[in-house]
């Protein structure tokens, strides 16, 4: 079994980049079943990021009034930003991947930062949105020992 977490954004934008920020505060901290990265990439291309794993955890933004809120969003609640040819969202893309027999994850969960409409190119993410690391790192703790990839406190103690 092996876990991928995949921390998405544009480090270009400030606070777009907070799923990139997490996932790297993450490396050399889950073990040897848990692989940590991080990609720009969006639609059909995560199928690239997410094959030949069980199961994933996603960090990633998105818009909200609370910047700096962590919120879960369902997978299957995700949409297409609009009707294109050219872009699929991540259901989409999964199963379109299942359909065409690749392995991806059976399990998977979305992690998210709220940040403000406005993003400024080159600027770096605001103390409000900098400030939800301790909670993804929590999260991503959390669901991986549940998922049986770290060891459970129990475990430790025994």
């Amino acid at each position: 079994m092996t876990l991928l977490v995949l921390g998405l954004g544009n480090d270009l934008l400030g606070d777009d980049g907070i799923g990139l920020l997490a996932a790297a505060s993450l490396e050399g901290h889950l073990g040897s079943r848990v692989e940590i990265a991080r990609s720009g990439r969006s639609g059909l291309y995560l199928v690239e990021e997410l094959e030949g794993y069980d199961d994933a955890i996603i960090l990633d933004s998105v818009l909200g009034e609370q910047p700096g809120r962590v919120r879960e969003l369902p997978a299957a609640a995700l949409r297409p930003l609009g009707p294109s040819a050219h872009y699929a969202g991540l259901p989409e893309a999964l199963a379109l991947a299942r359909s065409a027999g690749l392995r991806v994850p059976g399990r998977l969960r979305i992690f998210a930062v709220e940040i403000g409409v406005v993003q400024t190119i080159g600027s770096t993410p605001s103390l409000a949105v900098r400030s939800a690391v301790d909670g993804l790192v929590a999260l991503v703790k959390e669901t991986a020992s549940a998922w049986g990839y770290l060891p459970t406190r129990e475990a430790i103690h025994a």
